[in-house]
């Protein structure tokens, strides 16, 4: 494929394909350049009836879309079922957290054949409000990893604990230090709080670390390239979690006052109008706040918080 194409990584189930549609919009809204994206997903109804796999119609929307902008780009479908089920599936400690499965689905991405040397993974929880060739263009010869640090993590975890809701990965050199496969390990192995982020963390050794502005997980400024919405921490008046996603326009509108991607919005609910019938229902993200998610937060990062205020 030629260099001059922009490599994306996408993974999740179809639950996630309205903020993969929206990100896809921030996207292409800023970069006219062909894009390969790649989407992982996989089949583990046989688990829970709602992880059910991204489809081929779902990805046929999303190259209509990035198409629209630049006619050489694409979107490539990959059903990892198989290999989840022999690499990750058994004797998995972080199997049942309160995330879903499908977080692993990027440290399979060594065992894809046709995966790019260079590509930019992405959650879909997050929006562009620059062009996307800013950090993809980025030199990680040296590397195998390119990530921000975590808003919370670089101060409750570690110094440079990085987030990896967006991550440039070199896969060149990820497969010849074997930092996947060992990132694997680890989550079979180790219980963690956040299983494939702190791997990543752990087992990649050469990584850059990237300005805030390539994913900024509180607020925009104005330089910010990738807001990320990812679960808050409130302090007051009480402790509680908070997680709002992109597609939750109401929400996102009445208690962030986020309205600085309404076009974005506009042309999303036109795509999802007009193909309903491919859309997952309505639902929202992670809506309840998930009882253990917030018990464990609270005893590792609130409570440590409260103690250092005595």
């Amino acid at each position: 494929m030629a260099n001059n194409y922009i490599n994306v990584m996408f993974c999740g189930n179809d639950k996630v394909i309205d903020g993969m549609i929206i990100a896809t919009l921030s996207i292409v809204k800023y970069c006219k350049k062909p894009l390969n994206i790649h989407i992982m997903t996989m089949d583990l109804s046989n688990i829970e009836k709602r992880f059910t796999p991204i489809n081929e119609k779902q990805c046929e929307l999303l190259e209509e879309i990035v198409k629209k902008e630049n006619k050489n780009s694409q979107v490539i479908l990959h059903d990892l079922t198989e290999i989840f089920n022999k690499e990750m599936a058994s004797n998995n400690l972080n199997i049942d957290t309160h995330y879903t499965p499908y977080i692993f689905l990027r440290l399979l991405s060594d065992k894809v054949e046709d995966m790019p040397n260079k590509i930019l993974y992405l959650d879909s929880d997050l929006v562009f409000y620059g062009d996307i060739s800013e950090i993809f263009d980025l030199d990680i010869k040296e590397y195998e990893i390119a990530m921000a640090k975590d808003f919370y993590g670089k101060v409750f975890i570690n110094p440079r604990y990085m987030n990896s809701g967006v991550v440039l990965m070199n896969m060149k050199n990820i497969k010849k230090k074997d930092s996947l496969k060992k990132a694997r390990e680890m989550c079979l192995t180790k219980k963690m709080l956040l299983p494939d982020q702190s791997a990543l963390n752990k087992c990649c050794e050469k990584k850059l670390l990237l300005p805030r502005k390539f994913n900024e997980q509180n607020k925009r400024h104005k330089d910010t390239i990738i807001r990320h919405y990812s679960m808050k921490i409130i302090f007051l008046p009480w402790p509680h979690l908070l997680n709002i996603k992109p597609w939750e326009i109401e929400r996102m509108h009445e208690i962030y006052k986020i309205h600085d991607y309404d076009d974005i919005i506009e042309e999303y609910l036109k795509i999802k109008e007009k193909n309903k019938s491919i859309m997952p229902k309505s639902q929202k993200y992670a809506g309840k706040q998930n009882t253990h998610m917030f018990r464990i937060l609270k005893e590792k990062i609130i409570g440590k918080k409260e103690n250092n205020t005595k």
